[in-house]
């Protein structure tokens, strides 16, 4: 055992002791006498975090501003009772009453409690749509552009009037100077959507091939199921790339460009990633997330939790790692659950969002070989609320450029580029889930200088896409929208 749990362990230990004779020499505590919780305090925990919870070097200070686990009540009552073995803190469980384990959950300051100990929901606050919201640099219009789609996930715009958008059940949809075709594009591929409440699976992400205009190939990404049509909880399911071209409203010439092994497939509904994006010498970048298994990202010979790069035909474009063993297509390890990517098209640098677990969501530059930590290193806990890894860094590992704790879960990442919106060129755009929150990110090379929510959305925003005619396009859903953002008046100059 490390010396700082070793000793925490023996203080806390110390600390028990004397809780023991005292309560053998205290008059029995009358039936219904509600216990003394500052004097539980002193006598259990004071020798650790100190007599005013202010910490000491064998315990850090109990207040809402250091609480690493979560700091509800019901977080402060699950570590008293079950300890938290990683730190040497041992569980109390066996040794406290339930009426003093309350006690003591009673007498210590918590953060606001989580949604489903608040009592009914309250209804979210959410923009006007349609309306105009206020921001640092603009009073920005939000309409919708597009109406009755199903969980949106991406738009792509093929020309200046028409765009390309995926529907997560399954269906590529076709918009023409903002109308949506009723027909779906028919013959693309059989996905796996599951009914579990966290699925993630689906029909992902679209990108155009660089040379698009000369050769029609347009790039899907979508969890392909080994076994369609069994039980959902056996269907197991991996995510795939595929190449096709629009014929004749259907989707024809189907081509696989990225497949794992059977072998990686899982019954798990969650961490697909999937993003699509073309690197400046034309390869085709592929997160692939860690399918709920947290080791397999750091496995060279395992296709789940990595960036991928490869031709549009999904030949391999050369690794760049020397490890025997590793899957040709393999650029970055480590990798939970990668949701957005971006092109900085001064630089040429790719960034990507990621999803941590209970905090710890990242936004990263990509670099060819790099090990982005998961799951030795993280900012974020268990959903539990239990400890992952007591590390935030390593050697070797590279750092986020960004972090958020709590989590926002970050979904779609997109440079500004555009005439609409002039005074926000260069910044990033990153659409979010959890808070449905449109945030805009204002760099200084490779940090995050400000960080502004500019419109809240009434549904999750999967993808922030900018269009031909410099708006911004969210693709959401609860509802299935796409918004279209325009500046209404420009606040400074």
């Amino acid at each position: 055992m490390p010396r700082h749990r070793l000793l925490y362990a023996i203080a806390v230990l110390a600390a028990l002791l004397p809780a023991g004779v005292a309560r053998a020499q205290d008059a029995p505590q009358a039936p219904g006498q509600a216990p003394d919780a500052a004097a539980l305090f002193q006598r259990n925990c004071s020798g650790c975090h100190g007599p005013h919870r202010e910490g000491t070097s064998l315990g850090p200070p109990l207040s809402p501003a250091t609480y690493r686990y979560g700091g509800t009540r019901s977080d402060i009552e699950r570590i008293i009772r079950r300890g938290i073995p990683s730190q040497g803190m041992p569980a109390f469980g066996q040794t406290l009453t339930e009426a003093e384990i309350n006690a003591l959950a009673d007498f210590l300051p918590t953060r606001a409690t989580r949604p489903e100990e608040e009592g009914p929901p309250q209804p979210r606050q959410s923009d006007p749509v349609p309306g105009v919201v206020d921001t640092l640099d603009y009073a920005v219009r939000a309409e919708v552009f597009v109406d009755g789609l199903v969980a949106a996930w991406s738009m792509v715009f093929i020309d200046r009037d028409t765009a390309l958008v995926t529907e997560r059940v399954g269906r590529l949809r076709v918009v023409r100077n903002g109308v949506l075709d009723p027909r779906p594009i028919s013959g693309t591929p059989v996905v796996h959507s599951s009914s579990h409440r966290w699925n993630q699976g689906g029909l992902l992400d679209l990108a155009l091939d660089p040379d698009h205009a000369r050769n029609g190939w347009i790039y899907l990404s979508y969890s392909h199921p080994l076994n369609p049509g069994a039980p959902d909880e056996e269907v197991r399911a991996m995510t795939r790339v595929v190449r096709g071209r629009i014929r004749d409203h259907a989707w024809v010439d189907e081509q696989v460009v990225f497949q794992a092994d059977e072998s990686s497939y899982d019954t798990t509904a969650w961490h697909y990633s999937g993003r699509l994006l073309f690197d400046p010498e034309g390869y085709l970048i592929l997160p692939v997330g860690d399918r709920g298994t947290p080791e397999r990202a750091r496995d060279p010979a395992d296709p789940a939790g990595k960036m991928h790069r490869m031709r549009g035909d999904g030949t391999p474009a050369g690794h760049p790692f020397a490890m025997q063993g590793t899957l040709p297509t393999i650029y970055s390890i480590g990798h939970r659950n990668a949701q957005g990517l971006a092109l900085d098209p001064d630089t040429g640098r790719i960034w990507a969002t990621e999803h941590g677990p209970r905090g710890g969501d990242e936004l990263n530059v990509i670099r060819a070989g790099g090990d982005y930590g998961w799951p030795v290193v993280t900012y974020g806990i268990n959903y539990d609320g239990n400890e992952i890894t007591p590390h935030t860094r390593a050697e070797g590992v590279e750092q986020p450029r960004h972090y958020w704790r709590p989590s926002i879960a970050t979904a779609g990442l997109a440079f500004y580029r555009g005439d609409e919106f002039p005074l926000w060129n260069g910044k990033l755009l990153l659409g979010t889930l959890g808070r449905r929150e449109l945030h805009l990110l204002t760099l200084d090379g490779d940090r995050v200088l400000h960080d502004e929510v500019v419109f809240r959305s009434p549904g999750r925003i999967y993808e922030p896409v900018v269009g031909p005619d410099g708006a911004i396009y969210l693709c959401t859903d609860d509802p299935g929208q796409i918004i279209r953002l325009t500046a209404a008046a420009q606040r400074r100059i």
